[in-house]
């Protein structure tokens, strides 16, 4: 059912499906994308979420949120949100290794005098706007704070995994102390939001 139908069924009608604790996962991925010298774009990991984030008590949604600089956390330029969601149902999760792309946008927005947004999207990403499974690469180049290929000390591009390591109940433990907020829909179940702090990989 879509949310379009399930909008239109009043709320006293819809029983609250809440998932149990550490059972809903979300994290995200910041590109940044990069035109060198040559005129060739390509785009680069700003940061991402180094592990899940997973509901503190029974809930049916859940959301991470974070402010970016104004300027954007790895310069002025076009950005690109990746989301990716899992659920657990009995032992297993579902959909945790399928990445959701936002398409692109100009951080500080001034667009008046932006160069040309870019015209693909990062590896795996297809026509839909998804990254199936299997279908993102292992790891991908980092910007550094300028928005370009960050080096380390021997002058070699410096790579980060893409895809965080499959949820699991653990790796919850570590961010327990996150900022978190509830609410509660109008047909009773429980939101969860949580204030996650990203400002680039390499400072």
């Amino acid at each position: 059912m879509s949310q379009a139908e399930l909008s239109s069924i009043p709320s006293d009608c819809i029983l609250p499906w809440e998932r149990n604790t550490g059972w809903l996962a979300e994290g995200f991925v910041i590109y940044k994308w990069y035109v060198d010298a040559q005129g060739d774009g390509s785009w680069l990991i700003c940061d991402r979420t180094d592990q899940w984030y997973m509901n503190s008590e029974p809930a049916s949604t859940m959301r991470i949120t974070s402010t970016a600089p104004a300027g954007g956390a790895c310069g002025s330029g076009y950005y690109g949100l990746g989301n990716y969601a899992g659920m657990k149902d009995g032992n297993a999760w579902y959909g945790w290794d399928v990445m959701m792309w936002s398409g692109s946008h100009l951080l500080p927005d001034t667009s008046f005098v932006a160069p040309p947004a870019p015209t693909e999207a990062p590896p795996g990403v297809n026509d839909d706007n998804v990254a199936p499974a299997g279908s993102m690469p292992d790891t991908m180049p980092v910007s550094d704070s300028n928005g370009k290929p960050a080096l380390d000390a021997s002058g070699n591009p410096i790579e980060t995994q893409v895809l965080p390591e499959a949820p699991t109940r653990a790796k919850s433990l570590a961010t327990a102390n996150a900022p978190r907020h509830f609410t509660t829909a109008p047909n009773g179940a429980t939101i969860e939001e949580v204030e996650v702090v990203l400002d680039g990989l390499v400072r």
